[in-house]
């Protein structure tokens, strides 16, 4: 089946409003784009004010007749996650999903020397469980909430004792952020909350801007191998937009190919191995 053809066998979400995390570059973007070529009423949560704006203009050149809207957002300062919040209680409570797919990979290059949690732990997934901590008790109406995981939660890192001064390398650090995630849909999941329905997808291997601010060799060694072995950020979306769809019931989702690296999504069951109830211990300790 061909990529445009998968793309037009989804249902049409015209008047279904989706919030999206992190929808101004890389997978993101492409959701975006996605959502509204489906005719679904899309919010933009996003940091960088100058980028939402320039995504507006192109995706209303694109799309003249859609609605889009941005929610100024940094998943990594928690008076932004409150007033985003505020925003989204009052003005977009009646939304239909919320994608949480905003994250980092940040070094030590990016990395400020007297904070006392990695950016990326923060970002990933500190940041994301005081926005749900939040937002979901004052969640009254039916809703869908998608979990953008990664194939990084699956591989090794360090067990911490704290989310504070973790100490690990910067790939351990993204690996055990990510692996947080699918802590926070285990528990959401496991609560039985009956106005919410959650969902873990995995977009596979992309070729994004996630290497950015890495060495130059890194940077160029990575960005090979990504572009060899990854698929690409279009068809690395459709995991989260399955997710989206009316008649998928809560599940996880992955790529179908070698390795989950990449292809079109499957549904499969989620492996017990990978449910790690410490982290979110450790995670409620930071934001209570």
């Amino acid at each position: 089946m061909s990529l445009q053809k998968y793309l037009n066998s989804l249902e049409d979400m015209s008047g279904k409003k989706v919030l999206i995390t992190g929808g101004t570059s890389g997978i993101g973007l492409s959701i975006v784009d996605q959502l509204l070529n489906k005719h679904a009423n899309v919010v933009v949560l996003a940091r960088n004010q100058n980028k939402s704006k320039e995504v507006k203009d192109r995706m209303l050149e694109k799309y003249p007749d859609s609605h889009l809207d941005f929610i100024s957002y940094d998943q990594s300062d928690y008076k932004s996650i409150e007033r985003a919040t505020e925003v989204i209680l009052k003005e977009h409570n009646d939304f239909y999903a919320l994608i949480l797919n905003a994250g980092c990979f940040t070094t030590y290059k990016t990395q400020k020397a007297e904070e006392d949690m990695s950016l990326t732990i923060k970002t990933n997934f500190v940041g994301l469980a005081y926005f749900l901590n939040i937002l979901i008790p004052k969640l009254n109406n039916k809703h869908r909430i998608i979990f953008q995981g990664s194939l990084a939660a699956g591989y090794y890192f360090k067990k911490p004792d704290s989310l504070e001064n973790y100490k690990a390398s910067r790939f351990q650090q993204y690996c055990m952020s990510k692996a947080g995630v699918e802590e926070l849909y285990h528990h959401y999941r496991e609560l039985g909350l009956d106005n919410l329905s959650f969902y873990l997808v995995e977009p596979g291997l992309t070729s994004t801007d996630i290497l950015r601010d890495f060495p130059f060799p890194i940077k160029q060694l990575g960005g090979l191998f990504l572009k060899i072995a990854s698929h690409s950020v279009k068809k690395a979306s459709l995991t989260a937009l399955l997710a989206s769809q009316e008649s998928v019931d809560p599940c996880y989702i992955v790529p179908r190919g070698p390795f989950e690296w990449r292809g079109y999504p499957k549904i499969k069951p989620f492996p017990k191995k990978r449910i790690r109830p410490y982290l979110y211990e450790l995670v409620e300790k930071e934001i209570k």
